[in-house]
């Protein structure tokens, strides 16, 4: 990501972040929230889906780490994001996140920076949809 406000374009993209789902990463405590649906496949398959489903802390995990890695200390004091989960994430899936910026604003502290993100799979389906805000100085 360029490193003044300058260099930041309405329409450009962000470095996306790319991870594969694996019932290993699905399974640590914080992330499957102790629901087996989360990374029991037996159970998953037993309520009807093809196989464990990720949590919403991850796909907004990623897209936190996206914005982190863009951002830097400027996205972990200012920034705030906003999502929805429009469809599940599978165990196996490899989930991609992406960011545009929509938008940019002088502030009395910086430039507010405005972003469409999503995340989708290999499959090329959105999964999980939002925006997000970051003063950048």
């Amino acid at each position: 990501m360029p490193t003044t406000t300058e260099e930041l374009a309405i329409g450009q993209e962000i470095e996306p972040i790319v991870k594969h789902m694996t019932i290993e990463r699905m399974s640590r405590p914080l992330m499957a929230g102790g629901n087996p649906i989360h990374h029991d496949p037996a159970f998953a398959k037993n309520a009807g889906l093809q196989a464990p489903i990720a949590t919403g802390v991850m796909s907004s995990a990623f897209l936190s780490e996206m914005l982190t890695k863009a951002f830097g200390i400027d996205w972990m004091r200012s920034g705030s994001i906003d999502v929805k989960f429009i469809r599940p994430i599978y165990a196996g899936d490899t989930v991609t996140t992406h960011g545009r910026i929509t938008g940019k604003s002088e502030t009395s502290t910086g430039v507010c920076i405005a972003l469409d993100m999503w995340c989708e799979t290999q499959r090329g389906e959105p999964v999980t949809v939002g925006t997000a805000r970051v003063v950048v100085h």
